[in-house]
């Protein structure tokens, strides 16, 4: 580590005072219910944590205390054991950039405010005012309420949109070009497996159950931007790294998501664009009308499409999808059901890994990714996807931990796991 100490960051800066360090404190150890300091086999009280002291060996409990939250993207900050939202009052704009570094992101779009009346009444109370942002001298007001009356909104990456177009997939429609270009073909060894989506230029979301046993990144490639697999202008992208959820449960698909990092960006021109993430805490309701996508089976047991197809899919409740007569019990939190109990239209084989794509307020988000189901368009047997509200820490956690070593010079890369 003390090669890696001498290294400037572009934002000033070592290391050890970056935004990046604790990303790469990633000891395992099992603290049940207590933060589990990455640096050491000390076990602290959450409430330690992200309190602007390092009582952790190197200051990792200090690391993930940020988060964007709500349909608007409101700013948090955990500390003194509680998650607080940021008001306006001696905010500055360069804040914005190093919050997207900590949840990961290469990119920065802009902040703002909004009045705390427009935003969750969840996040109209509890405020913390910012004159340090996160690092070992960090000085926070803790507040009931804003003198601004306004709070801090964020956005790091533009993302979520298409062209406009009217109005695995059984019982679907041959989409267009343009019409889905977060959806992404992973190839293994050449040949069509599973569906992912862009999340960013370099981060595909797919299944666990997808790379589970075949994560040799040489094995794999990924292509988009495309609708028929057959188009011979389709660029393959290389893979980097395969990463799947450590707690994946092959028997009972929990957990079942993962993220391939490319070794490339891909290149962004309204063919290929990312898919936004859902924010923390943000709910869809059942009965929305969402959407699927893929080059899955059009018939159960069939071989993969050749051309990309989509359905609408209606979200349907956990409570519903549990009962005796659908799944009986085995759908958990962080699974999520979709589809029509009558059967008809479902994700299908070669479909598993796709988005479960929501629209709000004009902009595309990933909701799930398509993870199992019984048959293909069953009566009685929606199709089940991996909830990304329950996978946002993880998810971040990882793009965070990566775009850090990537800062680093390639002789001094520090594994991360």
């Amino acid at each position: 580590l003390s090669l890696v100490k001498l290294h400037r960051f572009p934002w000033g800066g070592d290391l050890f005072s970056s935004p990046c360090f604790l990303s790469f404190l990633l000891v395992q150890y099992n603290c049940i219910g207590k933060f589990r300091c990455r640096s050491s086999f000390k076990c602290i009280q959450k409430s330690a944590r992200c309190n602007g002291v390092f009582n952790c060996k190197e200051g990792e409990d200090e690391y993930g205390c940020v988060r964007l939250s709500g349909k608007k993207a409101v700013l948090q900050v955990f500390t003194s054991g509680s998650w607080r939202t940021v008001c306006s009052d001696d905010w500055k704009a360069e804040y914005g950039n190093t919050t997207c570094k900590h949840l990961g992101f290469s990119s920065y779009v802009s902040s703002g405010y909004l009045p705390v009346a427009a935003v969750e009444k969840q996040f109209q109370r509890h405020f913390v005012s910012l004159s340090h942002w996160l690092s070992a001298d960090q000085v926070t007001s803790l507040y009931n309420e804003c003198t601004s009356g306004n709070v801090i909104i964020l956005k790091c990456l533009a993302c979520g949109t298409r062209a406009s177009y009217g109005p695995r997939i059984v019982g679907g429609n041959a989409s267009s070009p343009r019409q889905w270009p977060w959806q992404v073909s992973l190839q293994f060894h050449g040949h069509h497996l599973c569906g992912g989506s862009v999340i960013t230029p370099r981060w595909i979301v797919t299944a666990a159950h997808c790379v589970y046993d075949l994560y040799l990144p040489s094995s794999w490639s990924v292509q988009v931007g495309f609708v028929t697999q057959q188009d011979t202008q389709v660029h393959p992208y290389s893979v980097e790294k395969i990463i799947y959820h450590r707690n994946y449960k092959p028997k009972t698909m929990g957990n079942d998501i993962a993220l391939m990092k490319l070794t490339a960006p891909l290149t962004l021109n309204g063919h290929i664009e990312p898919i936004c993430l859902p924010n923390f805490g943000e709910q869809f309701p059942e009965g929305k009308m969402c959407w699927v996508s893929g080059w899955g089976a059009t018939v159960e047991g069939g071989d993969t499409s050749d051309t990309m197809n989509y359905a609408g899919v209606p979200l349907i409740s956990n409570a519903i999808c549990n009962h005796r007569d659908v799944y009986g019990g085995i759908i958990t939190p962080s699974m999520l059901c979709a589809g029509f109990l009558k059967g008809g239209v479902d994700t299908c084989q070669g479909d598993s890994g796709g988005p479960l794509a929501c629209e709000d307020m004009s902009i595309w988000k990933l909701v799930g990714t398509t993870s199992f189901g019984v048959g293909c368009a069953e009566k009685n047997k929606p199709g089940v996807y991996s909830r990304t509200t329950s996978f946002l820490d993880w998810i971040h956690e990882q793009m965070e931990v990566w775009f850090c070593r990537d800062l680093l010079p390639k002789e001094r890369h520090l594994e991360p796991f």
